[in-house]
């Protein structure tokens, strides 16, 4: 028996753990028995006890640097009191920082990089009592020494390895959306051609990406479509569009609403057409910033007048739901080129006044190129595995030597602004001086006695949410007529 394991925060239970079914997927397939646990931190005193109970050959614990890192030290503290059991950590934070990971006490080794291969060779030599040293890709400890072994390369042939949804209750993970009542998160791809200067791709999957047939992708939804009444689909690709043909060819064919994330320098005309065509419910786009400067620094690969081009585009179509990521903070930036940020979100709210922006202080994650600036500047990294919780988008004090400029008051003005941000959308009520705050606020920089703000985001809730009787009659009240008659109002 092989246990893998996910702890996530509560909000992200009904997305399903891709990874380890991936993983687990490929150690049956090797003639292994699997079980697969997903659940969240109040429950790891109850699931390390059950784990304990099982005895299983080693358990597997796979964590995303973020928060994720300190409820997958909590379990693995409770197991080792409790079992015998080696404890693996794999997933990105053990890739990133694969020395302080595997140093750790409650850490027996590590899968760095894919899993699927690893993890099966690694199952043989623990069950089988071979040696470690053998086994590409791991790390281990022998007499209170870390030991590596030699890196594994990158799987080129995606489609020998499926999500094996019978290890676990997929109805956990078919959520309603769009009206649709059995959504559910699905990946085509790995990795990313570009070298966005924050991303862990570029370390993970060296900066490149991978892509499962088209004709695998294509079966595989079909047989969720058949097998589990699947009616939409969340795509989880780092870059759906890696190959343009591939994914419209997939898009066209599954014949089922979709969203997804990618580059607003794709967007255009033609394949905005092709996004409602195929269904698109929504997309986010990685903006970054308002800045060119910023831009190049991190080497997003598109300038502010390239995300103005993109939106503009994405405004002509309004069914479509559309999203956006900034980030606030990055190294070397100013107060004024925060401003700039600020307002850039502004202007992209007047162009598409349905998008949804979701600002974000800069997180340094180990391994990439920026990482080493902010070292440069100052900035000394989580010395404990549980520390890295700080790296989480969900806003909080932190140290940010990368900027020496930025108070505690600074702090607390970007938390303010990013919920302020996500408020943009009540501009869209008819509702006197309450559609207008949030935009008020964000063009003044204005944050000071918030007072009003637990309202507004109780309406916003109130907005979103679709079943309830207060959301429709505030849609009755949306003034949105098209993004004509909404210039010449402002004009």
């Amino acid at each position: 028996m092989i246990v893998l394991v996910s702890v996530c925060a509560p909000e992200f239970i009904t997305t399903a753990p891709l990874g380890i079914l991936y993983v687990g997927g490929a150690l049956r397939q090797a003639g292994h028995d699997v079980e697969v646990l997903h659940f969240t931190p109040d429950e790891i005193d109850r699931y390390a006890a059950e784990i304990a109970r099982k005895q299983p050959a080693f358990v597997g614990i796979s964590a995303f640097t973020c928060n994720q890192t300190k409820f997958s030290a909590q379990l693995s503290r409770k197991i080792k009191e409790l079992c015998d059991s080696p404890v693996v950590w794999g997933g990105v934070h053990a890739s990133l920082v694969p020395e302080q990971t595997l140093a750790e006490p409650f850490v027996d080794m590590i899968v760095i990089g894919e899993g699927e291969e690893t993890a099966v060779e690694l199952a043989d030599a623990i069950v089988n009592g071979r040696d470690l040293s053998q086994v590409k890709s791991i790390g281990y400890k022998r007499g209170g020494e870390l030991f590596f072994t030699e890196e594994r390369p990158l799987i080129e042939d995606l489609d020998k390895y499926r999500v094996d949804w019978d290890i676990v209750d997929i109805e956990r993970y078919l959520v309603p959306m769009w009206g649709r009542r059995r959504v559910i998160n699905f990946v085509t791809s790995r990795g990313c051609w570009f070298k966005c200067g924050f991303c862990y791709n570029l370390k993970f999957n060296k900066g490149r990406w991978r892509g499962h047939s088209t004709e695998f992708v294509l079966a595989e939804l079909k047989n969720l479509k058949a097998r589990y009444g699947v009616d939409g689909v969340r795509f989880y690709d780092d870059n759906l569009f890696g190959r343009k043909k591939r994914a419209l060819e997939i898009l066209e064919k599954m014949d089922l609403p979709w969203e997804g994330e990618f580059r607003v320098g794709y967007i255009n005309e033609d394949l905005a057409r092709k996004l409602v065509e195929t269904k698109c419910q929504g997309i986010c786009f990685g903006l970054e910033s308002g800045n060119n400067r910023i831009l190049k620094l991190i080497n997003k690969g598109q300038s502010v007048e390239d995300i103005v081009r993109g939106v503009e585009v994405m405004a002509k179509y309004p069914q479509i739901r559309f999203s956006a990521t900034l980030i606030l903070a990055n190294p070397s930036e100013t107060r004024q080129e925060v401003r700039n940020t600020i307002n850039t979100c502004l202007r992209l709210w007047q162009i598409h006044p349905r998008i949804q922006i979701s600002l974000g202080t800069f997180l340094p994650f180990p391994g990439v190129p920026l990482y080493d600036l902010v070292k440069k500047s100052g900035y000394v990294p989580p010395r404990r595995t549980e520390d890295w919780e700080v790296l989480n988008r969900t806003y909080r004090k932190r140290d940010l030597p990368w900027t020496p400029w930025v108070t505690d008051k600074d702090q607390e003005d970007f938390i303010r602004a990013t919920r302020y941000a996500l408020l943009l959308s009540l501009g869209n009520l008819r509702v006197p001086i309450i559609n207008k705050i949030p935009y008020w606020r964000l063009a003044r920089y204005n944050f000071a006695l918030p007072v009003e703000l637990p309202l507004l985001e109780w309406l916003e809730r109130k907005f979103e949410d679709r079943q309830s009787r207060l959301s429709r009659a505030m849609r009755r009240l949306l003034p949105y007529v098209g993004q004509k008659q909404r210039l010449v109002r402002q004009s």
